[in-house]
């Protein structure tokens, strides 16, 4: 019996050590706050054959692909739109304009991702969502419900502020681990939203949590670490003290005719490898220094090539991930050269008429692609 017993045991504490979250035993003792999360930017508008090599593609691969191979942060954008028989009132993932590129309605993005979740336990995974037509949690919250993804959300102490700092004895964020143990390893930011404690505690809005630097960035040698979200950012002093929580894009635009533009794929091999021309890695590394820890999410566009997760595990200390699928870390062919409303790359090409709102919408609108 005690031979059975100390075997049994010994099985336990094996399954344990090897336990991985987010592909590594390293990250599960960590803090949400203290791992940097990778971040596929417009995680389900796809630049790829179905898709004609949209130009306003910002991956390669879809969902799924993206969590197979690692990464852990995924941004979308979601509009309310019409059911094209029904006319009913949905909310849909479209970039920019639902006439211009639309995916469908929120909850078969967030059914693929639940599914997903169900087939890998110990992992946590978190979503930004803009919100471009402010619609309140308790409509969000339908989405998750008809995914069956709300019972998996993080709900924090406070659902409006973000705590103090994590420091090396006091972590104010859970650890991975306690998030995988309670089932709670789904964090879901929403900018803007207005939080309600009583339909949707798990939905939080972005910028009570998350600052970010610039975005709408055209030369690779503009990379930054600045303040630059929400409106009443200060200093980065200011910002790290504040407890929120640094999301570092690194996003570079190619501009193009009448002030559109579009995600560069034709550099995205330096522009996500380590150390080339405007680098991700040299981006994380400044970052990092400036801010005197890590940023906790990081958001690329054609999250595979570089390969750019590599940097990220550079900073999160991982030389060796667990459980994931490769990928290749080529640009895809037919995704390297889209340009807009010049006569060229016609074929899967917008349409005229959608050129047209793309146009309207980067000048009233400021839009980025």
């Amino acid at each position: 019996m005690n031979l059975i017993y100390m075997l049994a045991l010994a099985v336990i504490q094996l399954s344990q050590a090897e336990r991985a979250c987010n592909n590594s035993p390293k990250l599960c003792s960590k803090s949400y706050d203290q791992v940097t999360h990778f971040g596929a930017h417009d995680s389900p508008f796809l630049r790829n054959e179905p898709t004609g090599f949209s130009s306003f593609g910002n991956q390669f691969f879809n969902t799924t692909v993206q969590l197979n191979a690692g990464v852990r942060l995924l941004s979308a954008q979601v509009y309310v739109a019409s059911n094209p028989k029904t006319t009913a009132r949905e909310l849909h993932l479209c970039h920019s304009s639902c006439a211009l590129f639309d995916v469908g309605p929120v909850h078969e993005w967030l059914w693929e991702i639940r599914v997903w979740m169900d087939a890998n336990p110990t992992e946590v995974v978190t979503l930004v969502l803009v919100n471009m037509d402010s619609v309140e949690a308790a409509e969000l919250e339908i989405e998750y419900s008809m995914a069956d993804l709300a019972h998996y959300g993080y709900v924090p102490p406070v659902i409006d502020k973000a705590p103090p700092p994590s420091s090396e004895f006091n972590k104010t964020w859970p650890t991975l681990g306690d998030m995988i143990d309670k089932g709670e390893r789904l964090v879901s930011l929403v900018n803007p939203l207005k939080p309600d404690v009583a339909n949707a505690p798990y939905l939080l809005n972005e910028f009570d949590f998350v600052w970010e630097n610039q975005y709408a960035v055209t030369d690779p040698a503009d990379f930054s670490c600045t303040p630059d979200r929400p409106s009443n950012t200060t200093t980065i002093r200011e910002m790290r003290q504040s407890g929120k929580l640094f999301l570092m894009n690194h996003i570079l635009y190619w501009q193009q005719a009448f002030g559109i533009q579009t995600p560069e794929a034709r550099h995205v091999a330096d522009t996500n490898s380590w150390d080339g021309r405007g680098g991700f890695g040299t981006h994380l590394l400044n970052c990092g220094n400036e801010l005197g820890r890590q940023p906790t999410f990081v958001l690329v566009d054609f999250f595979n090539v570089g390969p750019a997760i590599t940097s990220a595990d550079n900073v999160n200390g991982i030389n060796r991930p667990l459980g994931r699928k490769d990928v290749t870390t080529e640009v895809i062919e037919g995704g390297r050269m889209r340009k807009m409303l010049n006569g060229t790359a016609k074929a899967g090409g917008p349409s005229t008429l959608a050129l047209v709102i793309a146009l309207v919408a980067s000048v009233v609108m400021d839009v980025k692609y």
